[in-house]
């Protein structure tokens, strides 16, 4: 029996197990602890796919659990960090329905875009719409933002407004078919993402993380330009 045929499953059930993990953390206000766990989840579905088709694995069954888990980790999850930061770092400016209406429904959406990306049949060089991680990523740094106070301006404390606007963000983009580049993406797509990349690291060294949390943002805006320059 080929154990390692099975490896990339249990990466998937791996990133599965970190966000429940996360949950549990976030409830015991334990936040360092969950975005530890939230980056092994990341790292968990940036490997499971890669290696079933190195493996030569890729099957069904490992489509239909990879979307189970991202949608705890990078929906469910991310709509409860979102309450957590409301409730917790929002100076009880806003009311936690309307905090977790919004929160809610970028899970909604989450699930919607999984969903969809499983019976998409556009080539997979780019994605089209943001994609679920990405999200996740820009709400937990949101989150360790606001655990080592540096949001420079962009605090719930500071602007209410941003606990409706970014689970709306989310909402949207989540569906919007924009091409925004990713690591299989042809030359100019990949230049565009590693310059993205590049101005988040030089960011978050300087500013913590807060600057991924732009960062990502800007990664989005420069596919709304991209329908107009034609770039990648």
């Amino acid at each position: 029996m080929n154990l390692l045929r099975h490896l990339p499953n249990t990466l998937t059930l791996c990133n599965l197990l970190f966000g429940v993990l996360a949950f549990m953390a976030l409830d015991q206000e334990r936040i360092p602890l969950a975005m530890i766990l939230f980056i092994g989840a990341l790292v968990g579905d940036a490997l499971d796919g890669a290696l079933a088709r190195r493996l030569g694995v890729d099957g069904p069954l490992g489509v239909q659990l990879d979307s189970l888990a991202d949608m705890v980790t990078f929906g469910a999850l991310p709509a409860y960090m979102l309450y957590y930061i409301g409730t917790h770092f929002g100076g009880g400016s806003l009311h936690a329905e309307l905090i977790a209406i919004p929160a809610g429904l970028s899970a909604v959406s989450a699930g919607l875009r999984l969903g969809r990306f499983n019976s998409d049949k556009r080539s997979r060089e780019y994605f089209w719409g943001m994609a679920t991680p990405a999200g996740g990523m820009l709400v937990a740094s949101w989150l360790w933002a606001h655990h080592t106070h540096q949001t420079f301006g962009l605090g719930a404390d500071e602007m209410p407004l941003l606990l409706v606007l970014v689970p709306a963000f989310l909402v949207v983009f989540y569906q919007v078919g924009l091409k925004l580049p990713g690591l299989k993406s042809p030359k100019r797509g990949l230049i565009t993402l590693y310059m993205v990349a590049g101005v988040i690291a030089i960011g978050f060294l300087l500013h913590g993380a807060i600057a991924v949390f732009v960062g990502i943002i800007l990664y989005v805006v420069l596919g709304i330009l991209n329908l107009l320059l034609r770039w990648f």
